[in-house]
């Protein structure tokens, strides 16, 4: 019983170490202040406990709103927007802010692109034929976002707009389920580690005491 109890120790210091190599790169109770799109909701951040919470309840959602909103055409303020949801659906926040990078400056051009397809097909399903679009028709909306030329072709850039959040909402939805049940069966795992740790301590106590 003792061996397979330091062995159930290990494991867990494991998981503990892991956690804290992957946290160390996003929001803390104790740093959120430091993010400049967070800062401003650092103070309400520390009391909400729900914020830092890794039960599935807190994480479920959060990869939902994390994912979907990550792959909306919202680059730039996706920080903000995942705090509110956060607190919107009593999420947890390092969880639903890191997913935001799926979308980054490198990855930000192919994530849209697929989105737009993705929401091409869907309406296609419903009769809607819209034309594809390109890398160089991508750019081009990205750069009109950022310039002058916005409304010069108001309708085309709101039609790409309503198409990528759809792929978005869609792309979004499915690595959410995937994520959620991916964790659900870590966490029910864990919790059975844990348990079979406390029943091994507890064995060992009242052999000790007897």
């Amino acid at each position: 019983m003792q061996e397979e109890e330091r062995r159930l120790r290990q494991r867990r210091h494991e998981r503990i170490a892991r956690t804290k190599r992957i946290l160390r790169f996003l929001p803390r109770r104790s740093n959120v202040h430091r993010y400049p799109g967070l800062k401003w909701f650092a103070r309400a951040a520390r009391k909400r406990l729900y914020l830092w919470s890794f039960r599935v309840k807190a994480v479920v959602p959060a990869l939902y709103a994390g994912c979907i909103l990550a792959l909306l055409p919202l680059y730039g303020v996706q920080l903000p927007l995942s705090a509110l949801l956060a607190l919107l659906v009593r999420a947890n926040l390092p969880v639903l802010v890191g997913l935001q990078f799926i979308s980054n400056p490198v990855t930000v051009v192919p994530v849209y692109l697929t989105g737009y397809q993705v929401g091409r097909a869907c309406l296609n399903l419903f009769g809607m034929d819209l034309p594809p679009l390109n890398f160089e028709e991508m750019n081009a909306f990205l750069s009109a976002l950022h310039s002058e030329r916005l409304f010069l072709n108001l309708g085309y850039l709101a039609r790409v707009w309503l198409v990528t959040s759809l792929g978005g909402i869609v792309l979004g939805s499915f690595l959410a389920t995937a994520g959620a049940v991916i964790y659900k069966i870590a966490a029910y795992e864990v919790n059975l580690s844990y348990q079979r740790l406390r029943d091994l301590q507890r064995r060992n106590r009242a052999s000790s005491d007897s």
